[in-house]
């Protein structure tokens, strides 16, 4: 078996009532403890199961039920009915890094926020990521083992995480836990990833607020969301073009949502729109269905065309037609330092 990081307990909690958690006094291979409510909490394939009560039931591989089987609780059934379309995508998902200079994801998240949060982390800092999947955006733009930052991949999904473990090595650190009942003490991250999350979750709202009392005074947090905007064309149809292949809760989150949770605790030093209706378009049609995607992925030609005329586009057009504008977001956030002490 694989032990937890022993550093990993210095920033987690018990997902119930907050207490603090020490390995079981056995080996850090067999899981925590939490000091005020004795509740224990195991590992699985090196990840550190972190579940409240009413999630418990997912803590082991292959235990989400099936669709047909309702729990009453509203956020559970979410939750459920998320993993039945994430787990099996998750485990045919590419184990390969993200690139720095191609593909539409990499390229975007290194120029509008890696690159510029990189040099502000401290040597060995905490990192923590709020739905990470395979962390696949860590492992390439930011990898540990050659950063040395203490990096936390979190998610509902363990064979997500499993996968995440593989193009990361071992010396991470795993958790299985809920976004909206964080694990996590406040202050004590120097940088919370929240990449493409938000619009899965039941209640966004209150996940983004752990995420951000979760960053330390200074601080950063990187965003990067699908936010809502009008549908092209929407009076003529009642649907998408990607329903068929987005998850049962894909939704839209306001743009101004997202700022004024964050704002409440700190200041947005960077926001940026991107992926257009024309980006989409060109991006489905000539790359998808030709079978370019892959070429896509290594080519940092094509990628800062298609990003050139995305742009364009949006900044264009958007503020005179909204339902041409921008679909997503991304932004780099700084909690307030503390005040000073007066004496």
């Amino acid at each position: 078996m694989t032990e937890i990081p022993s550093w990993l307990v210095d920033v987690a909690q018990c997902p119930d009532d907050g207490g603090p958690l020490r390995d079981d006094g056995r080996s850090s291979c067999d899981g925590v403890r939490c000091v005020r409510c004795g509740e224990q909490y195991g590992v699985v394939d090196g990840v550190l199961g972190l579940l409240p009560k009413r999630l418990a039931h997912l803590r082991q591989r292959d235990a989400v039920p099936p669709r047909e089987v309702q729990h009453h609780d509203p956020n559970v059934r979410w939750v459920e009915d998320e993993l039945q379309w994430w787990d099996p995508w998750h485990e045919r998902d590419p184990l390969r890094p993200l690139s720095q200079r191609s593909g539409l994801r990499g390229r975007s998240r290194e120029v509008n926020l890696f690159r510029h949060t990189r040099p502000r982390a401290p040597t060995a800092g905490f990192v923590i990521e709020m739905g990470a999947g395979t962390s696949r955006t860590v492992a390439g733009l930011w990898p540990p083992h050659e950063t040395g930052i203490r990096y936390v991949a979190t998610d509902m999904s363990l064979p997500a995480l499993s996968g995440g473990r593989r193009i990361l090595g071992p010396t991470v650190a795993s958790v299985q836990c809920d976004a909206v009942e964080w694990p996590f003490r406040p202050g004590v991250a120097d940088v919370v990833l929240v990449l493409g999350v938000l619009h899965h979750l039941s209640d966004w709202r209150s996940a983004l607020e752990r995420a951000a009392l979760t960053v330390r005074p200074g601080g950063l947090l990187l965003l990067h969301e699908v936010v809502e905007k009008p549908r092209v064309l929407a009076r003529f149809r009642s649907g998408g073009f990607n329903d068929a292949w987005v998850s049962p809760h894909e939704g839209d989150v306001p743009a101004l949502d997202i700022r004024a949770v964050l704002e409440r605790h700190g200041r947005v030093l960077r926001w940026r729109g991107e992926e257009s209706p024309l980006r989409f378009v060109l991006v489905k049609y000539l790359v998808e269905r030709r079978g370019r995607y892959e070429l896509l992925e290594t080519s940092p030609g094509i990628t800062a065309v298609l990003n050139a005329v995305d742009q364009l586009f949006g900044r264009c057009l958007g503020p005179l037609f909204p339902s041409l504008g921008f679909h997503e977001v991304t932004g780099i956030w700084q909690r307030s330092p503390e005040p000073a002490v007066v004496r």
